[in-house]
């Protein structure tokens, strides 16, 4: 009988669990995906007739700037945002939130750019890579927290989570907490 409810309660935890997350899907990395024409990168390439290299693109609209690392355009012109990054992920099921707040930026610049909202967005580690949809949470999600970066930088009062590793090449410097103790 508790065997039976313990078999029960772990097929419902994993059922609930993996339904907050299936916008989220890893995989082995693959940088160019198939069926796509590289328009933009951040990156130098020799041949770049029809690519647009280093411009850093703008959203005007929310404040926001970057430069994604690789956009891809398919049919029908879709766009897909790539960000590759140098660390491995491991047996984590999930990216790192700092990246993945990344992605949904680009997401929110590429779609005022280009005029075309990316569905999904690629977040390449060294050993996988993850599948990121562009979805209304996610995106209220950066909506929120740029609205909060820039109230930190407008009162310099604001809640961080301070680590000397993550931060020391902070541009925030000014206004954190962490760098102005004595």
């Amino acid at each position: 009988m508790t065997f039976c409810f313990i078999c029960i309660f772990l097929f419902l935890f994993i059922l609930i669990n993996n339904s907050f997350r299936k916008d989220i899907k890893k995989v082995k990395p693959k940088v160019h995906p198939f069926g796509y024409r590289l328009i933009y990168t951040d990156q130098k390439i020799k041949h770049s007739n029809n690519v647009v290299v280093s411009k850093l693109l703008k959203s005007e609209k929310f404040g926001l700037q970057g430069k994604p690392d690789f956009l891809y355009r398919g049919f029908f012109g879709k766009i897909i945002p790539v960000e590759l990054k140098s660390g491995k992920i491991g047996d984590s099921y999930f990216p790192h939130t700092g990246d993945m707040m990344q992605l949904a930026v680009y997401f929110i610049i590429v779609e005022e750019v280009y005029g075309k909202r990316p569905k999904y967005g690629n977040l390449i580690y060294n050993d996988y890579m993850f599948k990121i949809k562009n979805t209304k949470s996610i995106r209220k999600e950066v909506i929120k927290l740029v609205s909060e970066m820039k109230d930190m930088l407008e009162t310099g009062v604001g809640n961080g989570n301070y680590d000397f590793i993550k931060c020391r090449h902070c541009l925030c410097k000014c206004v954190c907490e962490f760098y102005n103790r004595k």
